[in-house]
Order: structure tokens, then C-alpha cells, then sequence
């Protein structure tokens, strides 16, 4: 029996609307196919300011332990217990916020189990602070990937997903979001919002598919675009890469920033879950 709350895969009505939003569509490639204490603190409310939590899903609070710190994460899937497919999701440097968690929230609504960690818990910081960021940037990238790693097998030994996990970075987490897909040992897909990348050489080398949204006018981004691409094609790598006309980096982030673009951010998110529902749901190549 089909999941109701998973969406069929229709390629056709996703390229017609495409050319109708008026998007640039770059390329679609068909290629060649001990450390964590985890624990269910309990069911997670809306912080103050934030909308309810939508009757039609579930999220609780977990805790996992790395290096004798223990993180703290939103879990959030639709309410009808189910076994679904998983979307690690990456905040930035500053922590989550209440635009992370309500992202979370809109892709558990979309038919997944969605974990937010949050990396900066252990600290004593505020949530979306530049104390926040200051004490994320002196944390070396090796750490911070293996919290995320436990954080991974954490969501696929829930027993609401189904293992196939995706995880999906922006700008500071996309490189980590590459990074998954580069080892290939935890998720069967990535998505990465306007982030700076590794080498293209690389990049060129992920195991999985990956889809790339990418900012017309962010200065970072737009001169890596191209000759990444030429490395994953020619290394026949499975992916997707968008570049949004007009907008600039952050586009899809936080409502409340100047940056947003909700026209832009829709159709990323848009394309983002057929991405997923193809690679997890269908496990078309």
C-alpha cells in the first residue's frame, strides 16, 4: 500500500514546471550507477514566538553522546507511525533557529524523518549568536564530522526510518553534506544550497547522487559552478545542479533574512523532494 504522505514521481510535470518558473536548469547527468549514548528526552515543544507543532506530526527531543558531550537534536516525521525515509539536516554555523526548525518540520511534512542536530548544545551559547559561530569555528572540521556522522546513525537506527537517509547542507554545512556523499557511507543521497566545495577534482569523486542549488549572484559560489560540473560529468557522477536566477546566497535559508527570495526557495525545496523521492523512495538512478 502507497505511503499518503509520499507524493508520486512525476519527471514530466517537474521539467514542464521548471521551464515555466523560467529557472536555469545547468545539467541533469544520468550517470554511472562505540562513540554515541543515544536517548529519547522526550517530546519537543515550540519554543516561544513559534507556530505549534502541526497535529499531523510528531518531534521529540533525542541526546547523543560524542567525546563525553552530549548533543541534542530535533526529530520530527509524520504523526502515522511508519517506516519513511530520512533527511539529516545541517544548520549553519550559528546553530538552529526557529527558521532550522520549521524547515525540519516542512520536509517532515513531505513525508520524512527529519533530525536537526544541534551541534553548538554542549556550549554555553545562544542559539543563532556570533557567539555561537565563534564557538563553532574554533571546533576543527573532523570533530564536527563525526558528530554529524553519530548524529546519522542515530536517524537510521530509528524505528520509523526505513535507512535510506539523504542529508542536506547550506552554505557552512553543505561542505559537510559533500563530504557524506564523497565517503558514502551513511547516505544514499545530498543535497547542497550554495556552498563553497571542496576541489571539483574532489567533489567529482561522491558515491552518491547529488544535487547542487546555487545562487546567481553570490560572488563564493558562481566561478567553482562550472568547472564542477565539468568534473562530475566527466567522472559520470549522478547529479543535479540549479543556479536561481536574480537571487543571492541565503536565498532559501531564513524568511526573516534580506536575502530570501520565498519565489526561489519554493521551487529549490520543491526540487529537493523529488530529488529525495527518486533516489530514497523510488531508488531510480
Amino acid at each position: 500500500m502507497s505511503d499518503p504522505n509520499v507524493l508520486p514521481v512525476d519527471a514530466e510535470a517537474e521539467d514542464r514546471s521548471a521551464r515555466h518558473f523560467g529557472l536555469v536548469r545547468r545539467d541533469l547527468l544520468r550517470g554511472v550507477t562505540g562513540l554515541a549514548a543515544v536517548a529519547v528526552a522526550g517530546p519537543a515543544r515550540a519554543q516561544e514566538g513559534e507556530a505549534p507543532l502541526d497535529p499531523r506530526l510528531s518531534a521529540d527531543t533525542v541526546t547523543f553522546t560524542v567525546r563525553r558531550n552530549v548533543f541534542k537534536g530535533l526529530l520530527v516525521r509524520p504523526r502515522v507511525a511508519a517506516k519513511r525515509p530520512g533527511i539529516l539536516l545541517i544548520h549553519d554555523q550559528r546553530g538552529p533557529s526557529a527558521a532550522w526548525r520549521a524547515m525540519a518540520r516542512r520536509f517532515a511534512m513531505d513525508g520524512f524523518v527529519v533530525l536537526l542536530p544541534d551541534l553548538v548544545s554542549p556550549y554555553e551559547v545562544a542559539e543563532g549568536s556570533e557567539d555561537a559561530a565563534n564557538r563553532m569555528a574554533r571546533i576543527i572540521p573532523a570533530e564536527h564530522q563525526l558528530t554529524l556522522d553519530t548524529a546519522a546513525d542515530l536517524l537510521i537506527k530509528h524505528p520509523e526510518c526505513n535507512g535510506a537517509v539523504a542529508v542536506i547542507g547550506f552554505v557552512w554545512g553543505g561542505p559537510y553534506a559533500m563530504q557524506f556523499a564523497i565517503s558514502g557511507a551513511r547516505v544514499k543521497a545530498a543535497v547542497v544550497y550554495y556552498a563553497t566545495m571542496p576541489s571539483p577534482e574532489k567533489a567529482a569523486t561522491a558515491k552518491v547522487p547529488v544535487l547542487f542549488h546555487w545562487a546567481e549572484n553570490d560572488p563564493r559560489t558562481v566561478p567553482q559552478v562550472e568547472p564542477l560540473e565539468k568534473k562530475m560529468i566527466g567522472a559520470a557522477r549522478v547529479f543535479e545542479s540549479w543556479s536561481y536566477s536574480g537571487v543571492s546566497g541565503g536565498f532559501a535559508t531564513d524568511p526573516t533574512s534580506r536575502f530570501y527570495n520565498k519565489e526561489a526557495a519554493d521551487r529549490a525545496h520543491d526540487r529537493t523532494v523529488f530529488f529525495l523521492r527518486r533516489h530514497l523512495v523510488t531508488g531510480a538512478g
